[in-house]
């Protein structure tokens, strides 16, 4: 049997009890699942056009309009879909550098890898010039949103798509690159991300960083020629890790900030799926990963999405009604994590909701921003999780470091949510402490500007990563008695 997509030539086989989401997977297509296809989330609804379907037992087959839960049926006949409307692109945080389009004699990529999005900037290596810069959706997405998710499908066997699907859009986006601006082979290759994701770039499986003792394979640098990844670059960088979920993205962040020649009582929070954070004090970094779920990043919340075009990133009330930015102007399709936060913001001052969630009587059916957009019970609840985890975090590393709040001088914010997050409604919702609000920094992607650091600075960059990491303590919140009742404090507005 086959899969059609509607108004394409592009056709996927299905295998005998495959789900439609496994055949499109297994063909290269990526949709959203944030829960894994788990059936929970509906992110992986796609047009029923033609043909025949079989639900899994206990779960509907398509609805009214004739759409459908990918992960829930199973083809009987061959079938045609519509997907739904999502490119994948995300709104890059700075414009290409080059407006002219210049060949460069030696071209180097920075490549961040994300658990929601892959980010890159080409670089005239002479002139240590950002020429471009691309990011997108990470297409692992459709095995869940979180580390643990992609963690569980490998142990499901699942180690070699997860690679395939990054390995292939990483060369997607290096060719893309190569053929825009007339580029015949890529230096260097330089990439930071969490522990997770470096493990299945390399083709790793990061099956034991799924239970105790969560050891990871490798925590060190690795040097890979091009070929050995089947990747169209000479050679790659991949830098090191701390722990199992702190990364390479947070060594390269603190890198990038010279954290070491720095202020002391310094924080950097990276505010996504993973909430992994780092404060340097007396000479030491106390780091760790606080289970924040994928809320900030769009899951896991009924209208949420990534940063991409059709999502709302900020709300206001002006003159009694919503005012809201879309990311690239379009018809709003959603909310991603900075918008949540001001409507958590907007919703808590005008007593929508209460200091324990609970939506007001007047909007028990959910709280409307556009006709296709609202925002429920279950909703509030997933950011009050997300927010009380993080801001948690934050506690336990003071405490750990022998800190207060009131200590610590400047808190860079980073990953891509940092970039639109509008502070004072963070500090409003409890996501940061008020102690916070004239010391924020938003940086933006600082694990890209490390990797992109290292293509100009390569040995000097990397030993600076080796001393962080040696001065880092890596603190486990699980077997910290007292974050668990700063959690359940955390948890009220």
């Amino acid at each position: 049997m086959k899969i059609q997509l509607l108004n394409d030539d592009v056709t996927c086989e299905v295998g005998n009890g495959e789900t439609v989401l496994a055949a499109l997977v297994r063909g290269g297509l990526v949709i959203d699942a944030p829960c894994g296809g788990r059936g929970f989330c509906g992110k992986c609804r796609v047009r029923l056009v033609r043909g025949t379907i079989r639900p899994l037992a206990g779960r509907k087959a398509a609805d009214n309009a004739g759409f459908i839960l990918a992960c829930q049926v199973i083809p009987e006949t061959d079938i045609t879909i519509e997907l739904p409307r999502n490119d994948g692109s995300v709104q890059n945080e700075v414009d290409t550098v080059v407006r002219n389009l210049k060949t460069p004699a030696r071209a180097g990529i920075a490549l961040d890898l994300g658990t929601t999005t892959l980010s890159a900037q080409l670089v005239d290596m002479d002139g240590n010039e950002v020429l471009d810069t691309h990011s997108e959706l990470n297409d692992q997405r459709v095995f869940g949103a979180d580390v643990m998710s992609r963690i569980n499908a490998a142990k499901n066997g699942k180690t070699g798509e997860l690679f395939t699907l990054i390995n292939r859009q990483t060369d997607r986006t290096i060719r893309r690159f190569c053929e825009k601006w007339g580029i015949a082979r890529i230096e260097k290759l330089v990439v930071a991300g969490n522990t997770t994701m470096l493990h299945l770039f390399t083709g790793t499986d990061p099956s034991s960083m799924g239970e105790v003792p969560f050891t990871p394979v490798f925590l060190e640098t690795r040097q890979f020629r091009g070929e050995e990844l089947s990747l169209p670059a000479e050679h790659i960088t991949v830098l090191p890790s701390i722990a199992a979920f702190i990364g390479g993205d947070i060594v390269s962040g603190l890198a990038s900030l010279d954290i070491l020649t720095g202020a002391d009582n310094s924080l950097l929070i990276d505010i996504g799926t993973n909430g992994e954070m780092a404060l340097f004090h007396g000479d030491r970094i106390y780091c760790c990963s606080t289970a924040a779920g994928p809320a900030l990043e769009g899951a896991e919340i009924s209208c949420g999405m990534g940063g991409v075009t059709g999502a709302i990133s900020r709300i206001t009330r002006e003159n009694g009604n919503l005012s809201f930015t879309v990311i690239g102007g379009a018809e709003p399709r959603g909310i991603c994590g900075s918008g949540l936060i001001d409507i958590m913001a907007l919703m808590l001052r005008e007593g929508i909701i209460d200091e324990t969630g609970a939506l007001d009587d007047a909007y028990s059916g959910g709280f409307t921003v556009t006709e296709n957009i609202s925002l429920i019970n279950r909703d509030v609840r997933q950011y009050q999780l997300a927010k009380s985890a993080i801001l948690s975090g934050v506690k336990i590393l003071c405490k750990n470091a022998g800190l207060n709040l009131a200590d610590i001088g400047t808190v860079y914010i980073a990953g891509g949510l940092g970039f639109f997050i509008n502070k004072e409604n963070a500090v409003a919702t409890g996501l940061l402490p008020r102690e916070f609000l004239d010391r924020i920094a938003v940086c933006g992607n600082l694990s890209l500007r490390g990797a992109l650091r290292c293509l100009g600075e390569d040995a000097a960059f990397l030993a600076a990563c080796e001393r962080i990491i040696l001065k880092s303590v890596s603190i486990d919140l699980a077997a910290d008695a007292a974050f668990m009742d700063e959690f359940a404090e955390n948890m009220l507005f």
